[in-house]
C-alpha cells in the first residue's frame, strides 16, 4: 500500500467512526429510556422525574421507565449512569446534592460533573423546615429560645448524610448558634412519616415534599430557605423574614447523561424537556407542587453544577464534615 492509499484508507475509517454516533443520533430513540432515579420511591422529586419521563415519552414516542437506585447522597445512582453505554437510553436524575455535596462526603471512583453530561437544569429547589403541628414552638424564635436551653434535646431530621437537605440543615444550626439532635434517614418519605407520627419534633425537605403536609396542616412550615416565599404555601416566611438575616439555600434537580453521549442525542432530549416543561400546563403542575421550573441548555447546567460544586465544597469545609 502506498503512502496515499493508506491515507485514503485512513480518513476513511475516522469517517465511519464518526458516522457511527451521528447514525446512531438520527435513529434516535429506537427502544425505551431508563431514568436512574437516586433516591427512594414515593417522595416529591419520584413524582418530578415520572412528569419528566411523561413529557420525554410523549415528545420521543418511546416508553420512559424510572428505576430507583438510592443510596451514598445520591451517588449511587450516578455511578450506574456513568457505567452505563453513552447512547441516550440510560439517563441520570441529578440533584444538586449528588453533583456538588456528595463529591465532598464520600471517596468516589469518579467526578461526577465530569463524567456526565448535562441535558437540562428542571427546577430549582427551596427547602422548607418543618416540625410537628402540635409543637408548642410555633415561629422560629420560639423554636431556636428553646432549642438554646436545652441543647440536643430537640430531634431533626433529614433525608440522608450528603444530601443538600443535610448541608441546609447544618448551616441552619450554625447561623441559628442551636444544638439539635440531627437524624439522618434513608429518604425524606420515611422520616416525614415519622414526623406526623410523633416520633420527630422537626425536619427539613425540599419545598415540594412538604407542600400537601403543610396546606393539610399536618406538619407546620416555619420558614423557607429561599429569598422567596413558595406559591405552594405562601404564608411559610423565608428564612430572613422569620428572623435569620441572610440565609439563604437552594438546590436543583437536572437530566444527564453519560459522558460521551453524541450531542445531537443530548439536544434532542433538550429540546423535548424544553418544549415540554414550558407548557403553561406542564409548568403551572410544577408550581402548583411547589417547584421553580428553570429548564434551560446544557451549558448553563453546567456552569451551575461547576459553580456549587465550588461554593458547597467551601460550606461543607467551613462547618467541618469529614468525608466517609
Amino acid at each position: 500500500m502506498n503512502i496515499k492509499t493508506g491515507l485514503a484508507a485512513a480518513a476513511m475509517a475516522l469517517a465511519g467512526l464518526t458516522a457511527v454516533p451521528d447514525a446512531l443520533a438520527a435513529g434516535y430513540p429506537a427502544k425505551p429510556i431508563t431514568i436512574i432515579y437516586p433516591y427512594t420511591p414515593g417522595s416529591a422529586s419520584d413524582t418530578l422525574s415520572r412528569v419528566v419521563g411523561e413529557v420525554l415519552q410523549k415528545s420521543l414516542g418511546q416508553p420512559v421507565i424510572v428505576e430507583n437506585k438510592p443510596g451514598a447522597g445520591g451517588t449511587i445512582a450516578l455511578d450506574y449512569v456513568v457505567r452505563a453505554a453513552p447512547d441516550g437510553y440510560t439517563l441520570a436524575f441529578t440533584a444538586s446534592g449528588a453533583m456538588a455535596v456528595s463529591p465532598h462526603l464520600y471517596h468516589l471512583r469518579f467526578k461526577p460533573a465530569d463524567a456526565l453530561a448535562p441535558i437540562t437544569t428542571l427546577v430549582e429547589i427551596p427547602f422548607v423546615f418543618v416540625t410537628r403541628p402540635d409543637l408548642p414552638e410555633k415561629t422560629l424564635k420560639q423554636f431556636v429560645d428553646k432549642a438554646r436551653a436545652a441543647p440536643g434535646a430537640i430531634t431533626s431530621a433529614n433525608a440522608g448524610i450528603g444530601t443538600q437537605a443535610h448541608l441546609t440543615q447544618m448551616m441552619f444550626l450554625n447561623a441559628a448558634g442551636i444544638d439539635l439532635n440531627v437524624i439522618a434517614y434513608k429518604g425524606g418519605a420515611p422520616a416525614v412519616n415519622d414526623l406526623m407520627g410523633g416520633h420527630l419534633d422537626s425536619m427539613i425537605d425540599n419545598a415540594a415534599a412538604q407542600a400537601g403536609y403543610i396546606n393539610a396542616g399536618k406538619v407546620r412550615g416555619l420558614f423557607v430557605t429561599s429569598k422567596y416565599r413558595v406559591a405552594a404555601y405562601p404564608d411559610v416566611p423565608t428564612a430572613e423574614e422569620a428572623g435569620l438575616p441572610g440565609f439563604s439555600a437552594v438546590g436543583w434537580f437536572g437530566l444527564a447523561a453519560p459522558k460521551g453521549t453524541p450531542p445531537e442525542v443530548i439536544d434532542r432530549l433538550n429540546a423535548a424537556l424544553v418544549q415540554g416543561l414550558n407548557e403553561p400546563a406542564a409548568r403551572q403542575r410544577l408550581v402548583d407542587a411547589g417547584w421553580v421550573p428553570v429548564v434551560g441548555t446544557p451549558a448553563e447546567a453546567q456552569a451551575r453544577t461547576l459553580a456549587d460544586l465550588d461554593a458547597l465544597g467551601q460550606i461543607v469545609r467551613k462547618i467541618g464534615l469529614q468525608p466517609n
